[in-house]
């Protein structure tokens, strides 16, 4: 998937051009694929969607997580009720 989910194509290293699908994946070459995770893509999540009361929120912000440590402000998270 792309890093910003406003990309709608991406250039490969290969000089191939590639666009997103409406839910913003990309069928790449696996060369492309490893040079665009390195440069801040990632996997597609096949899990799903985490249930509330699994996750945390953080205080400061107001950012889901799965963490105490909120992986945008870096402020304390608890648990969700």
């Amino acid at each position: 998937m792309t890093p910003d989910r406003h990309c709608v194509q991406v250039d490969g290293l290969t000089g191939r051009r590639y666009d997103t699908d409406q839910r913003g994946r990309l069928d790449m070459a696996p060369r492309d694929a490893k040079a665009l995770l390195a440069d801040g893509g990632f996997l597609p999540s096949l899990a799903g969607v985490t249930a509330r009361s699994t996750g945390y929120r953080c205080g400061a912000c107001g950012f889901g997580a799965l963490f105490t440590t909120c992986g945008r402000c870096g402020g304390t998270c608890s648990k969700e009720t």
